[in-house]
């Protein structure tokens, strides 16, 4: 059954989803990496401390779906989506978000909407539940002192082995850190992945030899430094009134639009695990 999925995320990204949008030339996203991990992994537990007290288990988020309905053992899948190299491309040399970055950030919520439901799709056909906890209506992001979630992709991504934290608190997966995540909880049981890596920051060049430092110098806000990130100055670049002025100056008609991404690319964690080159 892992296999299974494997093949039919890969075959529905490769030619039965819509990966293509009007503004590339190419297919948006590359092959996309899927891990595993149980529902009973504590690394789940330890992000109400990590991260909030709020953040919900697989358990919990699996529960509030399925009105109180519990889960005594299920899966948890991951799924990396890395962007084309177009689209990175794109976005390198620029102070300010390139068209068709902001443009994927549009249609990217549709085709993974599409997929999400796809998955969810073929788990029942098969006889098993499934819950994608971010499209759900007790998923939150909260902004105050700090900005966070009640279920954080990239450390949900981390638990199934597809990846570690850099220097600015972005993951850089063996595909790089231009990338989106998507996970699902089911009560499917397959066999977890283990987590590759010795350390949570293992794929960050800053954190060996090299001590490198380009994705803070690709911030145009100042945001990132050696101590992280500043998440609320990130949040505005991304979504803030100086974000709109630019996604209407770059004559995009929607509210859809968002992002900056500068940091993600331009950078020798883009589109690989630096680490391993």
């Amino acid at each position: 059954m892992k296999s299974f999925l494997i093949n039919e995320i890969k075959g529905y990204v490769a030619e039965k989803g819509n990966n293509y949008f009007d503004f590339l030339d190419g297919n948006a996203f590359r092959e996309p990496i899927i891990g595993f991990a149980s529902v009973k992994d504590p690394m789940f537990y330890s992000f109400k401390e990590i991260i909030k007290e709020s953040h919900l288990t697989p358990t919990e988020a699996y529960e509030l779906f399925f009105d109180g309905k519990t889960i005594d053992n299920g899966t948890v899948i991951s799924i990396v989506l890395p962007l084309s190299y177009e689209i990175i491309e794109s976005n390198k040399e620029r102070k300010m978000p390139s068209k068709k970055w902001i443009l994927m950030g549009c249609f990217a919520k549709d085709f993974i909407s599409d997929l999400s439901n796809y998955i969810a799709h073929i788990l029942k056909e098969k006889g098993y539940n499934v819950v994608d906890p971010s499209s759900q209506e007790f998923f939150k992001i909260v902004i105050d002192d700090n900005a966070y979630s009640n279920w954080s992709q990239k450390h949900i991504a981390y638990t199934c082995g597809l990846g570690t934290f850099c220097l600015n608190g972005g993951f850089i997966t063996e595909k790089g850190r231009a990338v989106l995540l998507l996970s699902f909880v089911t009560n499917l049981v397959v066999e977890p992945d283990i987590i590759p890596y010795e350390n949570r920051t293992a794929n960050c060049l800053h954190f060996h030899d090299e001590k490198c430092e380009d994705c803070i110098k690709r911030c145009p806000v100042n945001a990132l430094s050696e101590d992280g990130i500043d998440k609320l100055k990130c949040f505005d670049m991304s979504y803030g009134k100086k974000a709109k002025k630019h996604v209407k100056s770059l004559g995009i008609e929607t509210e859809k639009a968002y992002g900056c991404g500068l940091c993600l690319v331009g950078v020798p964690c883009e589109s690989e695990n630096p680490v391993k080159q």
